[in-house]
């Protein structure tokens, strides 16, 4: 094997499931997640927000999960 060669690790299975990632966000008024996954190929901005209506000991959700659109440039 000469010196250039990188040996590649074997995928594992978790590897091979993932479908994106996201990332806290610490806003002024409140906390959130955004960040990409992916659906049917295609790569999915998101943001994740908490359920603020949420009511106690329901069956709601506790997080809601939004595709993100893009910020306009003021340009």
């Amino acid at each position: 094997m000469s010196e250039n060669t990188v040996e590649k690790k074997p995928e594992s299975d978790w590897s091979k499931r993932e479908l994106g990632a996201l990332w806290r966000v610490d806003g002024r008024n409140m906390s959130f997640y955004s960040g990409s996954i992916k659906v049917g190929g295609e790569t999915v901005k998101i943001v994740c927000f908490p359920n603020k209506n949420k009511e106690p000991d329901s069956n709601q959700p506790d997080i809601r999960v939004y595709q993100s659109e893009e910020k306009e440039s003021n340009s």
